[in-house]
């Protein structure tokens, strides 16, 4: 079972839109474990002691961290970088297949979810 984390940054209903297409997702928010205004490196290592991909929409701090993490021989179950420009259903879209590709075996330490490109008919 994948278990989520969603950082501060990201808007509530990420979290219950994904319960939605994803039944039986185990994700919690940062603030709903008593990690409301708490550091980078320490919801990175929270996330990790409890087996949780943290999604955030910090690009800067939060990949910096996951990448020390990583380079110091650190646990990181993953980061996913859902960008300020993308509206909930394809970000939604493409968290759902981050999820199955997870479910599937395929590990990536930071990931990132933009706005799909427009094609010009």
């Amino acid at each position: 079972m994948l278990k989520f984390l969603t950082d501060e940054d990201v808007p509530r209903s990420f979290s219950s839109q994904l319960r939605l297409h994803l039944p039986g997702i185990d994700i919690v928010r940062v603030v709903d474990v008593g990690l409301g205004q708490t550091p980078g490196p320490v919801i990175l290592q929270w996330a990790a002691d409890d087996g949780r991909v943290l999604i955030t929409r910090d690009a800067e701090t939060m990949t910096k961290f996951a990448q020390e993490r990583v380079r110091n021989g650190l646990p990181c179950p993953g980061v996913i970088v859902v960008r300020q420009a993308v509206p909930i259903g394809p970000a939604l879209r493409q968290l759902i297949r981050y999820a199955t590709e997870r479910a599937l075996g395929i590990n990536v330490q930071v990931a990132f979810i933009s706005a799909p490109r427009r094609t010009l008919l």
